[in-house]
């Protein structure tokens, strides 16, 4: 039984009228931003979620931690309806921009032992700290961290600190929202490999989501691709990037520089972004896939692949050929 389950996900945002709208009766227009999304997530593994921007990955990430609800199908946790943020604090997100989500008028080790009390009130006091200085050595700070503001740290050593933020609800599943896109390369290495740690030595079920195919590559035991707001790809990491079966997928990887690789092989991916608000009876990337064909017109449902992976395409393991 999956940790984390996803069934057909669905979740839209209503697009505000005008006073000429409603004039006129004119029907409201939403944009969808989750369709129909299936996605099961193994317990102890590192899912990789990846895509464009706005495709619809954070908003997944919000409804699969409750801090969203969706407008149509439904989250199992461990088996059980999820309905809002769980109150045993067992679902824990780390997002893209550390300084925002962290409170500056408190001080760091204020703000970890806040969470520590929230989700063990049992705990001493004295106990409650000695349990921050134990997080922060686990996020590889100082113990001089817990006294100062979030403005006084780096960008790095504030993405440290909400990681052991949500390591203090002591959780099964960490969802880590493009977490090291606005850090330098150096210090990205750092948080890959602290989530990389924490995966192997505590068994904590990680999501993380990115656009970086590289970090993905190196970090994720299975990926899942999203294009306007579906997923069209789903495969372990390996068997992902060395066959790739949606055309999409493999845009995405040819879009990666690579010295190895001659420009000639590459096929970046052309054509606009189709209208997200347009009603797409097929696949929704055929407007931009260089292999579309008129059955690609047609609803395009999960195919399932020799790897043990799924890919909506019709063509699926005919793509590389």
């Amino acid at each position: 039984m999956p940790l984390l389950d996803f069934q057909k996900v669905e979740r839209r945002f209503p697009v505000k009228r005008s006073f000429g709208d409603l004039l006129v009766n004119r029907k409201p227009v939403y944009l969808h931003a989750v369709r129909g999304v299936d996605l099961a997530v193994r317990q102890g593994e590192i899912l990789g979620i990846v895509g464009e921007s706005g495709c619809g990955k954070s908003t997944l990430a919000r409804i699969g931690i409750g801090l969203q609800p969706s407008d149509g199908g439904r989250v199992l946790f461990d088996g059980h309806p999820l309905e809002g943020p769980d109150r045993e604090g067992r679902l824990q997100m780390v997002f893209q921009d550390p300084y925002s989500s962290l409170n500056p008028r408190m001080t760091i080790g204020a703000q970890l032992e806040e969470v520590v009390a929230r989700y063990r009130p049992q705990m001493p006091r004295g106990d409650r700290q000695a349990e921050v200085q134990r997080i922060l050595a686990e996020v590889s700070l100082v113990p001089e961290t817990a006294l100062k503001f979030p403005h006084a740290l780096s960008g790095g050593q504030r993405q440290r600190v909400s990681i052991g933020r949500a390591l203090c609800a002591d959780p099964q599943v960490l969802i880590a929202d493009e977490p090291v896109s606005a850090l330098d390369a150096s210090v990205q290495a750092q948080i890959i490999n602290l989530l990389k740690g924490l995966n192997r030595d505590k068994g904590l079920t990680i999501i993380f989501i990115s656009h970086d195919m590289n970090v993905v590559r190196y970090l994720c035991d299975r990926v899942a691709v999203m294009y306007l707001g579906e997923i069209v790809e789903l495969q372990e990491c390996t068997s992902l990037f060395a066959t790739p079966q949606h055309p999409y997928t493999q845009a995405l990887i040819d879009a990666v520089p690579d010295v190895r690789r001659p420009q000639s092989l590459r096929e970046p991916i052309t054509g606009e972004i189709p209208d997200p608000f347009a009603v797409l009876p097929g696949c929704r990337f055929a407007p931009r896939c260089p292999l579309a064909e008129t059955a690609c017109q047609a609803p395009q449902p999960m195919q399932a692949l020799d790897t043990g992976g799924l890919a909506r395409c019709w063509k699926a393991a005919r793509v590389l050929a």
